[in-house]
């Protein structure tokens, strides 16, 4: 009776990094995830085309990209009420079966000639009301697929999938624009997004337990923020991505000048350096899945923090473009780190009667990135883009030390 444990061991550790794929759900989620994962980061590249080549205009391109940003912020807090009070898995479907039908009618539109600029803002406008309620039930349905001990291992293979299509989305649909256009693209995104459709729709989950419904749609809102307002873990570590996004994140925007101004490399070492940062987040990801039974996910959570922030400090200063191929790999890889370990937290720790309503605050990190960027982007205007770089590298490793001097309990997290 004792070597049945032993025999199970060896194949857990070789299997480890993909542990959460040997459940049936896990693997029907993941593997659409992937498919949706890289429509839209395909759709990024093939709605900026269209738009600048309906305007010619850089100012349509951030018009569009605020026009997708707004009613998610806005709905956000809606769409984790309802990921809390609904059926999780029918709200993934039916988010993916419209978003299909969107992308089938702006292919339509633009092959027959008919686009117009306010088609391709209503799009943006339905496609970012539909990603409020998305994004919410995505992240809380992860621990109705897996067991706990393994959703670690499942929220790092989660986030491998984004790092994956990061690389590889952009190429492919700058190659589908090139070989066929721009409308045939917007025709594979729509499929990517069916295809998760399918998938999904082959998830069996036990019954979810709903939340009831008496209170009114505002105090169900009031109720996410209350219990992150209320507890020390949450407040803190969604802090602690706030500030990765609003001040950390800045770096990435203003890129483009370290690549023309300061190292001189022009766009194709922009472009390589974008990648060099994409690897770095997907070893990144694939070592938090590797550490997924580590016990330290405090001490994880809080070194890699202090390590982006002062390697995003040492790029600013670098002026040796080898330097900061390096240092951008290693900026990638910290970054993940923490943030993948920070949402395995927040998993492990949530009730899950509140999972909506706070993963959905918590995913409203990203889209915070813009505000940073108009930050960092006033203060390089007077003080250039090094010196505003460094300074959001600062804040992230100065807000990560102080959680790890003067909250003990967030540091001791396992």
């Amino acid at each position: 009776m004792e070597v049945t444990p032993q025999a199970d061991k060896k194949p857990m550790t070789r299997m480890a990094m993909l542990g959460a794929l040997r459940h049936r759900n896990y693997r029907f989620y993941w593997f659409g995830q992937l498919f949706w994962v890289l429509a839209h980061n395909m759709e990024i590249i093939a709605l900026g085309w269209l738009v600048f080549e309906l305007t010619n205009s850089p100012l349509m391109l951030g018009l569009t990209g605020l026009t997708h940003s707004i009613p998610t912020i806005v709905l956000t807090l809606v769409g984790g009420v309802v990921a809390d009070l609904t059926d999780r898995r029918r709200i993934m479907i039916l988010i993916q079966g419209s978003m299909s039908v969107l992308f089938f009618i702006l292919a339509t539109l633009v092959l027959t000639g008919k686009i117009s600029m306010w088609h391709v803002l209503l799009f943006a406008f339905l496609s970012g009301c539909l990603r409020a309620f998305d994004r919410p039930s995505r992240y809380a349905i992860l621990p109705q697929m897996v067991p706990r001990e393994e959703i670690a291992n499942a929220v790092a293979l989660g986030s491998s999938i984004w790092q994956i299509c990061r690389l590889v989305g952009p190429g492919v649909a700058g190659m589908l624009i090139y070989f066929f256009g721009v409308g045939e693209t917007f025709y594979v995104c729509s499929l990517g997004s069916l295809s998760a459709l399918i998938l999904w729709f082959l998830i069996n989950l036990d019954r979810q337990a709903f939340g009831e419904s008496k209170m009114g749609l505002m105090r169900y809102m009031l109720g996410g923020l209350n219990f992150i307002r209320s507890n020390e873990i949450f407040y803190t570590l969604i802090g602690m991505t706030f500030f990765n996004s609003v001040f950390g994140m800045s770096y990435v925007i203003l890129m483009p000048i370290f690549a023309r101004d300061i190292l001189h490399v022009g766009s194709w070492g922009f472009g390589f350096l974008q990648s060099v940062m994409g690897g770095g987040a997907l070893v990144g990801t694939l070592i938090v899945a590797y550490l997924a039974a580590s016990r330290l996910k405090g001490w994880q959570a809080i070194i890699g923090a202090v390590t982006f922030g002062t390697l995003i400090i040492g790029f600013a200063l670098s002026p040796w473009y080898p330097l900061s191929l390096g240092l951008v790999f290693f900026i990638g890889l910290s970054n993940q780190v923490y943030m993948t370990t920070i949402n395995t937290i927040l998993q492990l720790k949530l009730p899950d009667q509140l999972r909506g309503r706070v993963m959905g605050i918590y995913g409203l990190t990203w889209e915070l990135m813009p505000v940073g960027g108009t930050i960092s982007g006033t203060i390089a205007e007077y003080a250039g883009a090094p010196v505003a770089v460094a300074i959001g590298g600062f804040f992230v490793a100065a807000m990560a030390l102080s959680v790890a001097v003067y909250l003990p309990r967030v540091r001791r997290l396992e």
